[in-house]
């Protein structure tokens, strides 16, 4: 049995954790932030055997891809079988990043294996089941939201779907998202770190101002205030954001949680910013806007 899917990448411009102990499915986050046309490719191939197995590859090379396997392993409890179960996945985006690769990872292996394996869930159900894997792989709270959404996406009830509540603001077609990425950095020391009440504040001021004010500038540049206010944003991050904005770009922040430069710019921009983030050091990736959700292919 076989099946594939894709999930879009998803780059975080702010947020703001909402842990509900013993809940995951209420468990989450506010927050905003861009669907990505560059994403994740999962591949899926079951058979039935006396034991299980999981083996989980990236990029044609095995690789212990740990919250596919978290997925896999909650789904394969609904089954009353044993399965060897290969996961193939190929990620076109720089990982911990702040790019939503492990919540994209996570849903499209959720919709493949779900498919592979004949499960009479719904799509909601098998996206809960990616977003509780996030959370208790401690690699995210509200990813899954927005690649469920597409879009330039605003969580404003945190939760996994079907509890939460998004919206979109609206961009041109034309914009294109270039990325500078930098170095990952670890999720669990922001999230769990001393500062994280005075994040969340600061990401919740950030959500209600650009519900004042929602079009896509305005969104950019709270996004880099909350950066900047948090104290998220780094001297690399900060030349980077200086460095597309000055050649051309809509706007520019930091994507969460990473080292890593987000712009906006216009299709005949491109090479201009990609250009002047390279200067500053930074891996250049260059994507379209995903307005449509994960999907099985």
């Amino acid at each position: 049995m076989k099946a594939k899917a894709y999930s879009p990448g998803g780059l975080s411009g702010f947020f703001s954790t909402h842990i509900v102990e013993g809940d995951l499915l209420h468990t989450g986050a506010w927050g905003g932030g861009i669907a990505l046309r560059k994403g994740v490719y999962v591949a899926v191939e079951v058979e039935e055997g006396t034991k299980t197995e999981i083996i989980t590859t990236l990029n044609g090379k095995r690789a212990d891809l740990f919250v596919s396997r978290r997925v896999a392993e909650r789904l394969l409890l609904r089954t009353d079988k044993q399965y060897r179960v290969i996961i193939k996945q190929s990620i076109e985006l720089p990982m911990g990043g702040g790019l939503g690769t492990s919540g994209a990872s996570a849903l499209a292996t959720a919709l493949a294996l779900g498919k592979a394996l004949g499960l009479k869930l719904t799509y909601e159900e098998l996206a809960r089941e990616a977003h509780i894997a996030e959370v208790e792989c401690k690699t995210g709270l509200g990813t899954i939201s927005g690649l469920v959404t597409g879009g330039v996406v605003l969580v404003i009830k945190p939760g996994a779907p079907g509890f939460d509540r998004t919206v979109r603001i609206l961009a041109e077609p034309s914009l294109r998202v270039v990325i500078g990425f930098y170095a990952p950095i670890e999720k669990k020391k922001v999230l769990e770190g001393k500062d994280i009440s005075r994040i969340d504040e600061i990401g919740r001021e950030a959500l209600s101002r650009i519900l004042e004010k929602t079009d896509i500038v305005h969104f950019l540049e709270t996004c880099k205030w909350f950066s900047q206010t948090t104290g998220l944003m780094g001297n690399r991050v900060k030349r980077g954001i200086e460095a597309a904005e000055k050649a051309g770009a809509l706007g520019a922040s930091q994507a969460m949680i990473g080292e890593t430069v987000f712009a906006l710019v216009e299709k005949d921009m491109v090479e201009d910013v990609s250009a002047a983030l390279r200067t500053t050091g930074a891996k250049i990736t260059i994507s379209e806007i995903e307005w449509c959700a994960a999907r099985l292919l």
